[in-house]
């Protein structure tokens, strides 16, 4: 998990080139399992520059768009983004409470999804984002009835906080389904 996968904490936001002051680096994650960076988290110019710079060598930049990597956010992306996490498997945590609060707007998700990016469901943190993960998927639900026109099956909002989820944080040896030899809790309303 990297919040800062630029190096940026200060706050400095840059629009074209890589002079960020520490990128994670491709050889630095090619034995984790997982890698969830916050990427492109925003709507403006600063934001799309974050995955240009973590989606290529090119420039300064670094290829964190690997199988084991999973973009948090990834609001200031276009379907060409999408298109490049969906050929290299890096899958998509998106949070629709958090995003919409801080930016008024969210991931592409129906275009992620059409391309082929796993999407699963997080909640970011506790000041713009949801209280726990039943909150989250009812502000994805309302979220697809109210502005994607139901894109998203029921199914598909369960496995983006299931099994999706397990996946991508590489968990799902020990959870994201209902299986014998898995830890799950279970509440049936």
């Amino acid at each position: 998990f990297q919040t800062f996968p630029l190096g940026d904490s200060a706050g400095n936001e840059i629009t074209s080139g890589c002079g960020y002051p520490a990128i994670i680096t491709e050889a630095s994650i090619a034995g984790d399992d997982s890698f969830l960076p916050h990427v492109a988290e925003g709507i403006e110019a600063s934001a799309h520059n974050e995955f240009t710079c973590t989606s290529s060598n090119a420039n300064g930049g670094q290829d964190l768009v690997q199988p084991q990597s999973a973009f948090i956010h990834a609001i200031g992306l276009s379907a060409l983004d999408y298109a490049t996490m969906a050929s290299d498997g890096t899958a998509l945590i998106w949070s629709p409470r958090s995003n919409i609060t801080l930016y008024g707007d969210t991931a592409q998700v129906t275009t992620a999804a059409a391309l082929g990016v796993q999407i699963a469901l997080g909640t970011d943190w506790m000041p713009t984002g949801s209280m726990n993960m039943l909150r989250e998927l009812h502000c994805a639900d309302t979220f697809n009835s109210t502005y994607l026109n139901g894109y998203f099956s029921d199914r598909d909002l369960w496995m983006m906080a299931t099994t999706n989820a397990a996946n991508v944080t590489a968990t799902d040896d020990v959870i994201g389904v209902l299986a014998v030899g898995k830890v799950a809790d279970i509440s049936i309303f």
